[in-house]
Formats: structure tokens, C-alpha cells, sequence
């Protein structure tokens, strides 16, 4: 049996490898995002502990649910099949996040292109007035 149907029967949807460098690359495998996704989190640091309930907190004011959003690392990106592309796509704590989504827009030339945000890393928002306000703000634009 296959380890991908082995995780399907067990109830796993997505992983995660710990070090991937450690597996050689034939060639970039292309990454189908879910049809429920509406909110892509595009960051080298994955939401955990407070992170995660800072997180929440955010989706629920966009009126979105955890359940709605997938995390990926920055690499990923661009692998993306073009199958489903979400609404909101969030770059939290890239530096590159311009470049990378200007080169997703080029790669699939969509017909209404998703909505970007730009942050720092959860933690650097979480308790800092000023960047809570311009996310908000960033939000908030997309009415």
C-alpha cells in the first residue's frame, strides 16, 4: 500500500518532513491546495502555541476559520498546480513576499488575483499596536 493511502486512512491530510534536505530533488512536485482553502499562510515559521490563538483571532475578524487556511514555507510558493488559488494569500515575515507573489500572478496570469497581505512573523504583531493597525488596515482595504 501506498504511504500516501496509509496517511489517508489514518486521517492525515497534510505533512510536513522535518528535514527535507535530507531527500535528493528529481524535480519540484507540484502542490494542489485544497478547494476550502480561502487564506494561504506563506511563512518559514509555522503558527504554534499563542501564535496559533493570535492567529485565530485574526481569521475570525476576515470571518474565516482555521479549517479555511493552509501554511506553507516561502520555497513552496511556486510550486502551486494553479488548480485552486485561494482568496487571501498571507505573507508573514518574507522579505521576498513582493517578488514571490509578483511571480505567482506572472506564472498563472489569474483572471482576479488574490488578495496580499504583508506582516512580520505573529509573534512581531502580536502586542505591537502599530503593526496590528497596518495589517488591519491591509484588511480592511479589500472591503
Amino acid at each position: 500500500m501506498q504511504d500516501s493511502i496509509k496517511l489517508q486512512l489514518m486521517g492525515v491530510q497534510t505533512w510536513e518532513l522535518t528535514h527535507p534536505e535530507r531527500i535528493p530533488v528529481r524535480s519540484s512536485p507540484s502542490l494542489s491546495l485544497r478547494p476550502d482553502c480561502r487564506l494561504l499562510f506563506v511563512s518559514s515559521v509555522k503558527p504554534q502555541g499563542d501564535s496559533v490563538l493570535f492567529y485565530q483571532k485574526i481569521l475570525k475578524a476576515m470571518k474565516l476559520d482555521l479549517s479555511e487556511t493552509l501554511h506553507i514555507a516561502p520555497e513552496q510558493l511556486l510550486s502551486i498546480d494553479g488548480q485552486h488559488i485561494p482568496e487571501w494569500i498571507w505573507f508573514a515575515g518574507e522579505e521576498q513576499a513582493n517578488e514571490r507573489f509578483a511571480q505567482l500572478t506572472q506564472q498563472y496570469q489569474f483572471t482576479t488575483s488574490p488578495k496580499k497581505l504583508v506582516s512580520p512573523q505573529l509573534p512581531n504583531i502580536d502586542g505591537n499596536d502599530m503593526e496590528r493597525r497596518a495589517l488591519w488596515n491591509q484588511i480592511r482595504s479589500y472591503g
